[in-house]
Order: structure tokens, then sequence, then C-alpha cells
């Protein structure tokens, strides 16, 4: 079954079914990081937030926000 059809079936089942199974697989994904990931992550988390509250760098969009989470799955993907 290739991806794009378990996406489909996924994207067919009913909202508190497709949390569960976000929520499995993103406690699958987050086994797999390495464990320098979490440290990283909340240091860039805070380096933004005083940028943030002294007016340095504005909010982030969606996107941005994401990107931490993109930079994970592609990590994890190139194992």
């Amino acid at each position: 079954m290739s991806t794009e059809q378990i996406t489909a079936e996924a994207m067919a089942l009913p909202l508190p079914d497709r949390l569960s199974l976000v929520q499995a697989l993103w406690q699958s994904i987050d086994a797999g990081l390495p464990d320098s990931y979490e440290r990283d992550v909340m240091r860039e988390t805070a380096r933004h937030e005083r940028e943030l509250s002294i007016g340095k760098v504005g909010r982030r969009d969606r996107g941005q926000a994401m990107n931490p989470v993109r930079g994970a799955v592609r990590a994890v993907a190139r194992r």
C-alpha cells in the first residue's frame, strides 16, 4: 500500500480516530529522534521568545512554527 493510499484511508476516518492515529505516529517519530533534538528545540524556542519579547522578531506564522517538525521528519527519514 502506498503512502498516498494510506493517507487517503486515514483522512476518511472519523476525527477521534484520526487524532488517535496522529498521536501514535508522533510518538513513534518522537521515539526515533536523537537525544539532543529536544534540547535543541528548547534552546531555539527560548531564543525566539527572548527576541519576541524585545521586539526583534514578530510572531511566527504556521509554516514557520512547523519548520522544527519538518526538520525532525527529514532527520528521521535520512536514517
